[in-house]
């Protein structure tokens, strides 16, 4: 993961959760319904879950409900804030380098996809299929359709003078759903995605067992 993107970890750890929580108005839109977003990807993974990019614990206490856990955290300030709240061990490691695991049944992550480049997330799917078979691939953040519907948002975004959201929409890689898409089914998967909120998408993806469907749900 680029260096950079540790030093925003280490500024916004301790004012993660007030920002989830809608608390701060220039990413309120990013995070409407998050807790029903996180809820609704706990119930879509399986098995024995490895999940990337924790940060301050919120999908990993639904996780730990009902599945064994893996926890992968780059930053030592998120990391040491999921520890605390839950009570478990988070490992260092990034989308790309992790310590070595056996068996996994479901990847999982949400809102840290998107700082990977383009080509490190094909990398990242494709050394997870090479590693776990086709383990279930479970995604929430932000993409968007089409150019013009991120130059959209971006517009939103300067009408109401959201500088902060502005640099972070330029900053970061958020992908189309159309790449994303065609990276996993590139990958043998079977992929349906639905939009959750003006910025976020939930992507599923299973081990394609004879035709790749292009359905949303």
């Amino acid at each position: 993961m680029n260096l950079p993107f540790m030093d925003i970890f280490k500024d916004w750890a301790k004012d993660y959760d007030t920002a989830v929580e809608g608390h701060d108005e220039q990413y309120h839109e990013v995070f409407v319904e998050y807790e029903q977003m996180l809820d609704e990807v706990a119930l879509h993974v399986e098995g024995t879950v490895l999940e990337f990019g924790v940060g301050t614990g919120n999908l990993s206490s639904r996780i730990l409900k009902g599945h064994p856990l893996i926890a992968i955290e780059p930053s030592p300030e998120m990391r040491q804030i999921a520890i605390d709240k839950l009570g478990i061990e988070v490992q260092e490691g990034d989308f790309l380098r992790y310590p070595d695991f056996s068996h996994v049944d479901t990847v999982v992550s949400s809102y840290a996809f998107h700082h990977l480049k383009d080509s490190e997330k094909e990398t990242a799917i494709r050394q997870y299929v090479g590693e776990w078979g086709h383990p279930k691939f479970v995604l929430l953040d932000t993409m968007f359709e089409s150019p013009a519907s991120r130059q959209d948002i971006i517009d939103w975004a300067k009408s109401n003078s959201y500088s902060d959201l502005i640099e972070d929409l330029n900053r970061e890689y958020y992908p189309y759903t159309t790449t994303i898409r065609s990276m996993l089914e590139a990958n043998g998967y079977n992929v349906m995605m639905t939009q959750k909120n003006k910025f976020v998408w939930l992507v599923v993806a299973t081990k394609d067992r004879g035709g790749i469907t292009h359905e949303n749900i």
